[in-house]
């Protein structure tokens, strides 16, 4: 919890450094809250155990309103100009987690990922302390998150007993992996674009500057040679 929040706040101020990128990034919020709906609504469709599909119904609702919520608050943000998602689509994109997880795991996987929720809104909450619109959205959400935290640790643990911690492992496994992969394609770009860059500004000028010395008749601009014109005889 402690690294975690100082982690955000030592990134926050370069990722949410003015309103332009705060609205984006709400935006972004968003679009993820609302595909989490769409996914909590699945799951209630899938679900056969009454309480589950329950409580699965209101997460979606908690998270549709989230998304309206996020969505208003990038809006207000940046007053009388064009929303975000008009220049840069953002979509939101529903996984089907509980096809494909299954139910123990998909309970494991909505109790991190909405622990992880609630921790970076309340980091959030602390950054934006001079911002009281900002603070106060990221507060309520984080409260809200709670609750999903609880439910979901609570019914993993009814509804799967001993199977749960095993959930919980193959889960965390599972989203260290997911972000390793990300983490590896954003470096192998980073390092692609430095090493061209690395070859262009300083290797191809010491290979052209070697060529000039060694064969000087050989550098520089050449006339292109004349083409001769035949002319046939009838």
């Amino acid at each position: 919890m402690i690294l975690f929040d100082s982690i955000v706040r030592i990134a926050a101020p370069v990722v949410w450094r003015n309103d332009a990128e705060i609205a984006k990034k709400l935006e972004e919020f968003s679009a993820t809250e609302a595909g989490s709906a769409l996914d909590m609504l699945k799951a209630a469709e899938l679900e056969t155990i009454p309480r589950l599909r329950r409580l699965f119904f209101r997460h979606a609702m908690d998270e549709a309103r989230h998304a309206r919520m996020f969505e208003a608050m990038a809006r207000a943000t940046r007053p009388g100009r064009i929303a975000v998602s008009e220049y840069t689509p953002i979509h939101a994109r529903r996984q089907n987690l509980f096809a494909n997880l299954g139910r123990a795991r998909f309970l494991a996987f909505v109790h991190l990922a909405e622990k992880d929720g609630e921790q970076h809104f309340r980091s959030l909450a602390r950054h934006f302390d001079d911002r009281p619109e900002l603070a106060e959205l990221f507060a309520t959400l984080a409260d809200e998150e709670r609750f999903h935290v609880r439910y979901a640790i609570q019914n993993l643990l009814r509804v799967e007993g001993a199977n749960a911690r095993k959930a919980l492992r193959g889960v965390r496994v599972a989203s260290a992996w997911r972000a390793w992969r990300r983490q590896g394609r954003a470096i192998g770009d980073r390092l692609a674009r430095l090493t061209l860059a690395i070859v262009y500004l300083f290797v191809l000028p010491i290979f052209a500057l070697a060529q000039k010395r060694l064969e000087p008749e050989k550098s520089g601009w050449k006339a292109a040679p004349t083409a001769t014109v035949s002319r046939r005889q009838f």
